[in-house]
């Protein structure tokens, strides 16, 4: 008797822990049950798998990435076959540009004869500021040894015989009525061997400057070579391009030749 005590008392306490444990699962049940009626493809999942992971991403390095790396055949351009690489007319009048500038400044440098290019280079102060001088007056030879200058606008000549003054040039103009005549003095050995010896120095910065405009068009050929142009087309264009230089050197020096042997026999 006492056994069947002991035995339906554990039935109840089992019955008692199933009826907690279903109210437990009810809500759970009930809202599964929901989510099936409205997604029906919704199924419960355990916690471990619906948690979020990480997710590792890796992108494929592209070849030739890298700055000044080689590019691929369709991005290279193609050089134009009927297209010069180096406009040789532009390359030999910037050349022509640097030779008329030192033949400028070689003739404005006194030897002891009158010579209206030493005063190419005179800047006059006016009330609108400044002009050059054979802009504003007109600079003539009025004998071996002296420059009459007559100025376009009566009034300016004491500008400009201030201007002739202050222009470094070692000149001492005087003013006659409303002109200007200024006296060239001869030279002595001394400031002929003075002369020659710059010579030297302008004909120097002619060179680099020449050699400076073969240089930018070697770079254009040589940007040309990239695009497929064949060796010896490039070796062609490259002799063209060192004849030339070679020839405006050799004129730069014939006027310097020149300007030494004046200056020796003023």
């Amino acid at each position: 008797m006492a056994s069947r005590v002991l035995v339906k008392a554990s039935a109840c306490r089992l019955c008692r822990v199933g009826v907690a444990s279903l109210s437990m699962l009810a809500p759970r049940v009930a809202s599964a049950a929901i989510l099936s009626r409205v997604h029906p493809t919704t199924t419960m999942l355990p916690r471990s798998l619906t948690q979020s992971q990480p997710i590792r991403m890796y992108v494929s390095k592209k070849k030739g990435g890298k700055k000044g790396g080689k590019q691929s055949e369709e991005e290279t351009e193609k050089r134009d076959p009927d297209e010069d690489p180096v406009d040789m007319d532009k390359m030999e009048k910037h050349m022509q540009v640097r030779l008329e500038r030192l033949s400028s400044d070689l003739q404005a440098l006194r030897v002891g004869r009158a010579n209206p290019a030493l005063l190419n280079s005179v800047r006059v102060q006016l009330k609108g500021g400044t002009a050059s001088l054979t802009d504003i007056a007109l600079v003539t030879v009025k004998d071996a040894h002296n420059l009459l200058v007559i100025p376009n606008t009566f009034g300016e000549h004491t500008l400009i015989d201030t201007s002739i003054r202050n222009a470094g040039l070692g000149l001492n103009p005087r003013l006659d009525k409303n002109a200007v005549i200024v006296p060239v003095p001869k030279t002595t050995k001394e400031s002929r061997d003075k002369l020659i010896k710059s010579l030297g120095g302008m004909a120097e910065q002619t060179r680099v400057q020449i050699r400076k405009v073969r240089h930018d068009a070697m770079r254009q050929l040589k940007a040309a070579a990239k695009a497929s142009m064949p060796k010896d087309e490039v070796r062609s264009w490259e002799k063209d391009i060192q004849t030339a230089t070679d020839k405006y050197i050799a004129k730069a020096e014939e006027l310097l030749k020149a300007k030494a042997r004046d200056i020796e026999q003023a």
